[in-house]
């Protein structure tokens, strides 16, 4: 049951009565249970039933926003994932488990997963909420944020890709990972979203007077096969602390 009956010390601290979801039910006893004289969430437009969840708990502070998040906005209700009267407690009282819940909405995410080169999602390596907030946030696909700067989420396993680095490369500070890789999956390698190198490279230093043609200034002419992979020279592409332009 939600809390009421829940004796483990998980759920101790917060334990509730029928009451405190299902407002006072002395009518709905006098009327012999009569469905119609007591409030029930099932029933109710998500934004009624939500607000009801809200009374407690909003008071966590990953849930602070949900009204304005893109579930809250949507109509999505706070039951329509958990289960506040499930036949055996389970983690957050969810409905089935991440990923499964989350493919419900989201199946052109599910479709990405399964890609050659993905995040370990299907493997359980990781899980949707290590990235999203479910119930809101205020950023974009209601990813996590910290005070870490430009993509915590990212560098919460990717810390060496963090910096500061005394030569940053503008794109990963200003405009994030995602400028060259697709988060959840991708046919490329290293979640890249061309499949050649120097495509990616090439939509922001196309008018790099350094890599086209055989005289100078090009030093490197990149319709040569062999100036194509621009990271086998640039190898140190997400910032470094000895070369401007990347080297090492």
């Amino acid at each position: 049951a939600h809390h009421v009956t829940e004796t483990s010390a998980r759920y101790k601290e917060s334990a509730k009565g029928c009451e405190a979801c299902h407002g006072p039910g002395q009518d709905h006893a006098d009327a012999s249970g009569d469905p119609e004289k007591i409030f029930n969430p099932k029933g109710k437009p998500p934004r009624v039933a939500n607000e009801r969840c809200l009374t407690c708990h909003q008071q966590q502070e990953e849930r602070h926003n949900f009204r304005q998040s893109e579930h809250g906005l949507s109509q999505v209700a706070c039951i329509d994932c958990h289960s506040v009267h499930p036949p055996k407690p389970t983690e957050s009282l969810l409905v089935s488990k991440g990923p499964t819940l989350c493919y419900q909405c989201h199946g052109e995410v599910r479709q990405q997963f399964q890609r050659p080169f993905r995040h370990r999602v299907h493997e359980k390596g990781m899980n949707c909420t290590d990235c999203h907030n479910p119930h809101g946030g205020f950023n974009l696909a209601q990813t996590r944020d910290s005070a870490g700067g430009t993509d915590p989420i990212c560098f919460k396993c990717h810390t060496e890709k963090q910096g500061p680095f005394v030569f940053e490369h503008a794109p990963v500070k200003l405009e994030g990972c995602v400028i060259c890789h697709t988060p959840h999956g991708s046919n490329n390698p290293k979640l890249l979203k061309r499949n050649l190198v120097q495509q990616l490279c090439l939509e922001c230093h196309a008018n790099t007077p350094g890599i086209f043609g055989p005289e100078p200034p090009a030093f490197h002419d990149i319709r040569n096969p062999r100036f194509q992979d621009c990271t086998s020279c640039h190898v140190k592409i997400h910032g470094s602390n000895v070369n401007p332009i990347f080297l090492q």
